[in-house]
């Protein structure tokens, strides 16, 4: 596809002094996504006096994946029903979506949630949706500003890691005292095992990951996969090129162990795919280190502010300093259902926040709560 196509219209230079600071909505990443079967990717945009905003979406040919299929997440926690099939806006992977802008005018952003609207009206579909996935609270509020009346329903959160200025001494010096002797402790193993990090571009290593994550997927109860790994890492690499680095992670007879697949971007180091060959693994706390620990150090380093961790495995991310930030589906519809059936919504954002709060890990990592209370 072209940037035609897949930026709709706009030139990379264009598109990306938009996504600013978000690597998941860069023209990078967008194109990478472009090259996955199985959907149509493009994009929407508006021009007004006031500025320029767009979004990315996409068009699956068939079934969306499980975490972006709309109709089954609301329909699994009772709540009114979309069609199943529609228009997704924000990307396909990496559940990470923003409307990129260069202006929060409201007129703008009536104008860019008027022509999503028309490209759902073209899709040739008897019923569907047309839903926005994976954003953050102040995007949410800008687009209901902008006339959507839905109300949001809170998908699930999002971790990240805080490195402030002083790198790694400075991230440790936020723990607890008792998080801070662990942390240590498990940096200590890893070094007397005689295991090592070393960074490199994803272009030079990527033949050497398909093996380690067939090992993930074996553990997991997966048949054997290096085949179709082999064909993922490759799209990677061509892909995003340089952008992709990968920390490796050396047994101490020098054997690869684990990878890390990071990208650096504006003031963050994206976590994005990580796996070890678990058969050869020391039990030196290998993941925490090339994971987490050489991640922080990287950022601190690079003088960036973020390590973004993702969603699940919420504990380990809590557990070594991250915040957690809500991420929401919103029903760009006219009509939405979601829109009567606000009070229930709000009911189902809110049990979903009590959860976190009530258990004393994830408490303490909802450190900026209007964020969630705004819709809850």
């Amino acid at each position: 596809m072209t940037d035609d196509t897949v930026l709709g219209g706009l030139d990379s230079g264009t598109w990306d002094a938009l996504a600013a600071d978000h690597f998941y909505s860069s023209s990078t990443w967008l194109r990478h996504c472009a090259d996955y079967p199985g959907a149509a990717v493009g994009a929407v945009h508006a021009a007004t006096a006031a500025g320029l905003a767009a979004v990315p979406t996409v068009e699956f040919d068939g079934t969306q994946p499980l975490n972006y299929h709309w109709h089954k997440i609301l329909v699994g926690r009772g709540l009114p029903a979309l069609p199943a099939a529609g228009l997704l806006v924000g990307p396909r992977l990496a559940y990470q979506s923003h409307v990129l802008r260069d202006s929060d005018d409201p007129a703008l952003l009536g104008e860019l949630v008027a022509r999503v609207r028309q490209a759902h009206d073209r899709l040739e579909l008897r019923e569907k949706a047309c839903v926005a996935m994976y954003l953050g609270t102040e995007d949410v509020r800008l687009l209901r500003s902008a006339g959507v009346a839905a109300q949001p329903v809170l998908l699930e959160p999002d971790a990240w890691i805080e490195v402030p200025p002083g790198g790694w001494d400075a991230w440790l010096a936020t723990l607890t005292s008792k998080r801070r002797v662990t942390v240590r402790r498990e940096v200590r193993a890893f070094q007397e095992a005689g295991c090592r990090i070393t960074h490199v571009g994803l272009p030079d290593c990527w033949e050497q990951l398909p093996a380690l994550a067939n090992s993930m997927a074996v553990k997991y109860g997966y048949p054997t996969r290096t085949p179709e790994f082999r064909v993922e890492f490759e799209r990677y690499a061509r892909m995003t090129g340089p952008a992709g680095r990968v920390a490796l992670c050396h047994a101490p007879d020098g054997t690869l162990i684990g990878f890390c697949l990071y990208y650096v971007w504006g003031d963050a180091v994206y976590l994005r795919w990580a796996s070890f060959d678990y058969d050869r693994l020391v039990g030196c706390e290998e993941y925490f280190n090339l994971v987490y620990y050489s991640q922080i150090r990287l950022a601190g380093e690079l003088g960036v502010r973020w390590v973004h961790a993702g969603k699940k495995a919420l504990e380990a991310k809590v557990l070594r300093g991250a915040e957690l930030r809500p991420l929401w589906m919103l029903d760009l519809s006219p009509g939405s259902p979601l829109g009567p059936a606000s009070d229930l919504v709000r009911r189902h954002n809110a049990r979903l926040l009590a959860e976190l709060e009530a258990d004393p890990v994830t408490r303490r990592a909802v450190k900026n709560r209007a964020e969630w209370d705004l819709f809850t």
